[in-house]
């Protein structure tokens, strides 16, 4: 049975997913892209318009709920607590790529317990509930979402993300170079929701990136969680929707995962 948390969360990922596929094959300019912090740090007209969707969907069924949304939407609720990212992605659909995610998290008292990853390009729409396990949902469909069985780095394929702030740090290139002489690939897609939820879909073996923010993983790491995955930071200490060096895993994988960001 759907709780309302996720059957609320399905349908604002859904009506913010139309209007990211309807704006994807504009030109920049239609998109309004901006920069925000750096120029690897943009914004657009549809993170905004998404991002007062989902709100206004939530705030509507969830009067008393917390809300922080990337493009800035605070508001202060009670024990519950809903993470937005409404375009996670952004600069992969800036430039027309079919690389992005809507995720929507919910906290209770600081603990993930629902969230969605949608991803609107191919309407795969991934869930989870805490104690009810993970689903990919396409089409009228569900399937039982279970992470792979790859019980080596060498046999399997690892993803990461590139922080804003690599031009001036260099943060995660060590990481990222050593990485492509141990595993099978190495792939970067832009987009940590994404990233996880393909972990907890059995797709990817790992995902490592440092520098997120709980929008970014709120969501998608409950799915690796329900899914029997592990999730970290990345010295192995335990994950709470804060933690902004993130390593999550098949949970085979995850202590020679460890080492190797550790010594790289």
């Amino acid at each position: 049975m759907v709780s309302d948390f996720i059957a609320v969360a399905e349908r604002a990922a859904r009506d913010a997913g139309e209007i990211l596929n309807t704006m994807l094959p504009e030109t920049q300019l239609v998109k309004e892209v901006a920069f925000k912090r750096n120029p690897t740090d943009l914004v657009t007209r549809a993170d905004r318009e998404a991002e007062e969707i989902i709100v206004r969907t939530l705030r509507s069924a969830f009067t008393s709920h917390g809300i922080l949304g990337e493009e800035g939407s605070r508001h202060a609720g009670d024990d519950y607590q809903w993470y937005i990212d409404p375009l996670d992605g952004t600069t992969n659909f800036a430039h027309g790529l079919p690389l992005f995610a809507v995720s929507i998290g919910l906290a209770l008292r600081g603990e993930m317990i629902a969230g969605v990853v949608y991803h609107p390009p191919s309407e795969e729409m991934f869930v989870a509930e805490r104690g009810g396990g993970a689903f990919l949902r396409q089409n009228g469909s569900e399937l039982a979402l279970k992470v792979s069985a790859v019980a080596t780095v060498a046999d399997g394929v690892v993803a990461t993300g590139l922080p804003y702030d690599i031009r001036e740090t260099g943060r995660n290139s060590a990481q990222i170079a050593a990485l492509t002489r141990v595993a099978q690939e190495v792939r970067i897609l832009g987009a940590a929701a994404l990233h996880l939820a393909y972990v907890a879909a059995g797709r990817l073996e790992c995902f490592w990136e440092p520098g997120l923010n709980p929008w970014d993983v709120a969501a998608g790491s409950l799915l690796v969680e329900e899914a029997g995955g592990r999730v970290s930071d990345m010295r192995g200490g335990a994950f709470h929707v804060e933690v902004s060096d993130v390593l999550a895993t098949n949970g085979r994988v995850h202590e020679e995962m460890l080492l190797l960001l550790a010594t790289a």
